[in-house]
């Protein structure tokens, strides 16, 4: 199969180091997917901070051909698109597609990502896990933390000492985040701000401003101005449920993202997850707290139920951890599932008694 060559086309580019060029970390390659090709010449690499390395892969675009009209069509020139990154990360599990399509996102200079999902899936894992893959510095901030306005920037901190009480000014973690990349131009950092529908509308809309890029600097209340580098990558995250959710803000907030849905693993991904963390787990047993689990997991589309999360990853392994120590599953699922909800087991009025109840039914299930 033959890449399409064409000015405009896509091809994947398999690059390799160039030691005949004077230029540190340059690149070369005559490789696509497809196999061996003619010499293949990068033209522009200015994709938000990030260009091709020796050893990586990259979705580039046709920009043209050195001899279009010869048989052998001579050199081709392409630009970088996106780096096309592995699809297995330790520890977790991702739809490749949607490890991509992450990917693909966070190198467009022109978008902005939302990781949306219920609490505990994995959010800020597979966060760090691209950002590890990219060569990028990964960053997180608590939207909790940044509520108003102020907050997003520092805050005036009582200063020990003397008789007089005097104050100085102390930096918020995005602040801090943005004086590191100002000292480290050669480095991208990730900043991925989980929680995002949980800060106020006005600081909300004032960090827009900066992740979108028409602000490109920070006014402090000390007076002093802080540059927000092309060398810093945002992202927001945000919880799905009864709570703050990204479904909630108005239609024109929600356009400003490209919201990519991060679903619980599938029930094998998330055994053998469990398992690597704690190996001595009895694995049939774990599989049933699985069912059990996802059974649960599935009730909360239930009108009847009215259940306000899900049962999160972090549930799954305190399961795990549980079982991994000897105690029974009955106890197990109590302690890591059904206590996670409102209320008590013996009370079927509410959430607690409500899943309490749905657990026993699916443990009957078991065969015995």
């Amino acid at each position: 199969m033959q890449d399409n060559l064409s000015p405009g086309a896509t091809i994947v580019v398999h690059w390799e180091a160039n030691p005949h060029s004077d230029v540190p970390g340059a690149v070369k390659s005559n490789r696509t997917d497809n196999g061996k090709t003619k010499k293949i010449i990068l033209v522009d690499a200015s994709c938000k901070g990030v260009s091709p390395r020796p050893g990586e892969v990259w979705i580039c675009r046709v920009d043209h051909l050195s001899s279009p009209k010869a048989e052998n069509r001579g050199a081709i020139f392409v630009r970088p698109v996106s780096r096309k990154i592995e699809y297995k990360f330790d520890g977790i599990y991702l739809d490749p597609v949607k490890a991509q399509l992450i990917a693909c996102v966070l190198q467009d200079p022109r978008r902005n990502l939302m990781l949306e999902g219920d609490q505990g899936v994995g959010k800020s894992t597979i966060a760090r896990a691209i950002a590890k893959t990219l060569g990028w510095e990964y960053e997180k901030v608590s939207g909790g933390l940044i509520k108003k306005f102020v907050n997003m920037l520092g805050r005036f901190a009582p200063k020990g000492g003397g008789e007089t009480l005097n104050f100085q000014w102390a930096d918020s973690k995005i602040v801090e985040v943005l004086r590191k990349a100002q000292a480290n131009p050669h480095k991208t950092y990730l900043l991925m701000i989980d929680e995002f529908t949980r800060i106020d509308e006005d600081a909300r809309d004032a960090l827009l401003d900066i992740v979108e890029g028409s602000q490109r600097t920070l006014r402090l209340p000390t007076g002093e101005d802080i540059p927000v580098g092309s060398n810093i990558v945002f992202m927001g995250a945000g919880n799905v449920g009864d709570g703050f959710t990204i479904r909630r803000e108005d239609a024109a907030a929600k356009d400003r993202w490209v919201i990519v849905k991060i679903l619980v693993m599938p029930q094998a991904e998330e055994l053998a997850h469990c398992l690597r963390l704690y190996p001595t787990c009895p694995k049939a047993q774990m599989d049933s707290a699985l069912t059990v689990i996802n059974a649960v997991r599935a009730a909360r589309k239930d009108p009847k139920m009215r259940l306000s999360k899900i049962v999160s990853t972090r549930g799954a392994e305190t399961v795990a951890a549980l079982l991994n120590s000897g105690f029974s599953l009955e106890i197990a699922l109590e302690t890591a599932v059904v206590n996670q909800y409102a209320g008590t087991a013996a009370d079927a009025s509410t959430e607690a008694g409500r899943v309490a109840k749905l657990v026993s039914e699916e443990l009957k299930k078991r065969p015995s």
